[in-house]
């Protein structure tokens, strides 16, 4: 009898640490997940958010965004970075090239987009946030 209840209390002390251990891996995985939750990177955007149309359009919009923002900025980096401002040398430019100038206003893009996602991601890092 007696090595009955012997094996039953070392039982319930395996069980006892089995269920600790369970506990504080519970803990640990729950700090985890809350600081991946947390994470900058991990956090998620729809698109939707960040194109102003009218609803159900949103795709048809975005295609328009993708084809005339990076023309307007290829536009506006020729007449403002290459032509220095002035209208008589950005006229001298051949405009009708439509995929140069895309091209290069994409690449404009890029770069103010990488930016902004720096910037965000700095301003995330100093306002206190894991």
């Amino acid at each position: 009898m007696d090595k009955n209840i012997e094996k039953q209390m070392n039982e319930t002390l395996i069980s006892d640490n089995a269920r600790d251990s369970a506990k504080i891996y519970q803990r640990e995985n729950i700090k985890i997940r809350r600081h991946q939750e947390e994470d900058f990177f991990n956090q998620s955007h729809d698109y939707r958010d960040f194109v102003f149309s009218p609803e159900g359009y949103e795709g048809i919009v975005l295609t328009l965004y993708i084809f005339i923002l990076p023309y307007l900025a290829g536009l506006t980096f020729l007449f403002l970075f290459v032509a220095r401002a002035s209208y008589e040398y950005f006229l001298e430019f051949n405009l009708a090239s439509f995929f140069i100038i895309w091209a290069i206003g994409y690449e404009v893009c890029a770069v103010l987009a990488i930016a902004g996602i720096f910037l965000a991601w700095f301003k995330h890092i100093n306002s206190g946030n894991p």
